[in-house]
């Protein structure tokens, strides 16, 4: 069913020397331009991480693959900078290479995830038209936290009401809290990335089903490459919940997961 539905990749990553932090995998532009190439991908968002050259991201992206939009992680270096300093940085991404969201890493980035800090940071991005990416992965330096996951990112969300979120691997073992939370602010969407190919083979994949079929509008998934490869993931999806006969997945919901939430939001701010 997934080899005729668009898929419009949350997260993917490339490296100027092709490494992937402490693994063999490789995070090779090339590789992204052949998924395109072969129909495995339509689109993509690239986040650019913290450690990253962001003049070597933004350019690549803009010369070699037209397919994809940029988000770019906030630098730690950065948060020492006053509301209308950070703001040029920022409005500077989005000038220089049409950056159409920034990306908060909790871990790399060292901002708690209920602080004022992130609040600022989240405000000052929505008032130059960027969407905010937030990993929801809080584990060690940043953890552990002082409530649960869904707690803390429902609370980001009615102290940022205008902010358009979306809430990286869903947040990770509290994904299925993470759903029900989601329903309730229309600012906020529910990434998979990562969580669902990781614990795949665990209960989880059941709650990832059941977000399939109730919550298909609030959801987006990707492969967090090069973590996991298009065919990889839509292999696991097949597998794992559309296998599954007790749930009404149709076209229709499949699309919207795979292609239309995230479309329509990256072209609102592109």
């Amino acid at each position: 069913m997934l080899n005729n539905i668009k898929f419009f990749d949350s997260l993917t990553h490339i490296k100027e020397d092709m490494s992937w932090y402490k693994t063999t995998k490789k995070a090779d532009l090339s590789l992204l331009q052949h998924y395109y190439q072969q129909g495995e991908l339509t689109k993509a968002v690239i986040a650019a991480m913290p450690d990253d050259d962001y003049d070597y991201i933004g350019n690549t992206v803009l010369e070699q693959l037209p397919f994809c939009s940029t988000v770019f992680s906030i630098k730690s270096e950065w948060l020492g900078k006053s509301d209308i300093e950070l703001k040029l940085v920022l409005s500077e991404l989005k000038q220089k290479y049409g950056a159409v969201g920034i990306k908060v890493h909790p871990r790399f980035s060292h901002i708690d995830i209920d602080s004022e800090q992130l609040q600022r940071v989240a405000n000052l991005a929505t008032s130059i038209g960027l969407i905010v990416y937030v990993c929801t992965i809080l584990r060690k330096p940043v953890g552990p936290v002082t409530h649960t996951v869904h707690y803390h990112l429902a609370h980001l969300c009615e102290k940022c009401p205008e902010t358009k979120f979306v809430f990286l691997h869903g947040g990770y073992t509290d994904l299925f809290s993470m759903g029900e939370i989601i329903r309730d602010y229309p600012n906020a969407y529910l990434d998979l990335s990562f969580t669902f190919m990781r614990f795949r083979k665990s209960s989880l994949a059941l709650d990832v089903g059941y977000l399939f079929e109730t919550l298909d509008k609030k959801v987006i998934i990707g492969t967090d490459f090069p973590e996991y490869t298009p065919a990889e993931l839509k292999s696991a999806v097949e597998k794992y919940i559309l296998s599954r006969n007790d749930l009404v997945i149709t076209k229709n919901k499949l699309e919207n997961i795979f292609y239309k939430n995230l479309d329509e939001l990256v072209n609102y701010y592109e």
